[in-house]
């Protein structure tokens, strides 16, 4: 049977035009060659495509910094992926340094989506979002911000909260809205050897008070897109989560780095989780690494079944887990903050629905 296909590919590798403190990329990708994606390897990547045929395919560009495979190399692998015979959706993660207008009318006419990193104002984004001379971003993100949306692109800001900009996040909404900036996601940073942190203390309050800002925004007739808030208020709903760090579950793309080499997650591009290759004959077939970890990523729900909030929270991203994986880091974040909210969400839920009472979806096994 053919099915949906999501792929998270690397063009170019860990390449990036800047040198974030709390990067977990960095260190994966610092033992590898870190090179554009070969002619050889775009080639064999969308053979297996075209012998795959899935009944739809979404592709997100990511990095490193993916523009740094140049704006040619992208041109000719968009074309070839319109090409194949199944609906395509285009994605792009940036830190927007490289973009300019070409850029951007290139995204706007193939219908990209943009994430587009920013960690709030000068302040807050120069805090660890730097030049590798140490120099800021902060304005260059905001160009990129501006040239998107001149042509009209659809972009939504990626902002990473460690305890200093988790407590400032009000002033970071208010700074987000007041640049138009209307679709946000607000990412927990996890000390991977950073020494960049966030308490779940501290997320559980900045969840709370990020939750009273999207509330009275959105009672005002202001839509505005938090991740976190649309994916609870789909559950609530009845409907499935669109990430899969709301889905409860592991295995909802294959990230394929520049080599052609596979993986199952972004956060485990290591020997260990190791897929395959582009090169393989059944590269996108099951494999005892992909059962094993889509199959560890379920340890979270004996814990979770236990829990009045199991329903929403469903364990969160693997990531966020213990090392045993059945305990979300962050769990006392969430209590506290569906304790606070849950009410003022189902109203929001039954108001979205017209009135109509919704049920949660159990997730498919």
């Amino acid at each position: 049977m053919r099915r949906p296909l999501t792929l998270l590919i690397k063009p170019a590798a860990g390449l990036c035009d800047l040198k974030c403190r709390y990067c977990f990329y960095r260190a994966q990708s610092a033992g590898r060659a870190n090179e554009v994606m070969t002619q050889s390897t775009a080639m064999a990547l969308l053979e297996k495509l075209a012998l795959l045929r899935p009944a739809s395919l979404h592709v997100v560009f990511q990095g490193g910094e993916p523009t740094l495979a140049g704006l040619s190399f992208l041109r000719s692998f968009v074309k070839a992926l319109e090409a194949l015979p199944c609906p395509l959706t285009l994605s792009l993660q940036t830190n927007g340094q490289t973009l300019d207008d070409d850029w951007a009318r290139f995204l706007s006419a193939h219908g990209f989506t943009v994430g587009l990193s920013l960690d709030g104002d000068k302040t807050a984004n120069d805090r660890y979002r730097r030049t590798p001379g140490g120099g800021s971003a902060f304005e260059k993100t905001l160009a990129a911000a501006a040239l998107l949306q001149k042509h009209g692109v659809d972009f939504s800001i990626l902002a990473v909260l460690d305890d200093e900009n988790a407590a400032g996040i009000a002033d970071a909404y208010r700074f987000f809205r007041s640049r138009g900036f209307a679709r946000l996601q607000f990412i927990p940073c996890i000390d991977e050897g950073s020494g960049i942190s966030l308490s779940p203390a501290t997320y559980g309050q900045a969840l709370k008070t990020l939750f009273d800002l999207w509330e009275a925004d959105l009672l005002h007739g202001e839509t505005v897109s938090v991740r976190a808030f649309d994916n609870w208020l789909a559950i609530l709903l009845g409907q499935p989560p669109e990430s899969c760090a709301n889905g409860g579950v592991c295995g909802a793309y294959t990230v394929v780095e520049a080599d052609g080499s596979l993986y199952p997650c972004d956060f485990y591009c290591t020997e260990a989780y190791r897929l395959g290759s582009v090169f393989d004959p059944d590269p996108f077939g099951e494999n005892a690494v992909r059962r094993a970890f889509y199959r560890d990523s379920l340890r979270v729900r004996e814990t979770c079944a236990a829990c009045e909030w199991g329903f929403l929270c469903r364990g969160g991203c693997r990531r966020d887990r213990t090392d045993d994986l059945t305990q979300n880091l962050y769990c006392a974040a969430y209590r506290d903050f569906f304790s606070y909210a849950y009410q003022r969400m189902r109203r929001l839920a039954l108001r979205l629905s017209g009135g109509e009472r919704t049920q949660p979806k159990e997730l498919n096994r």
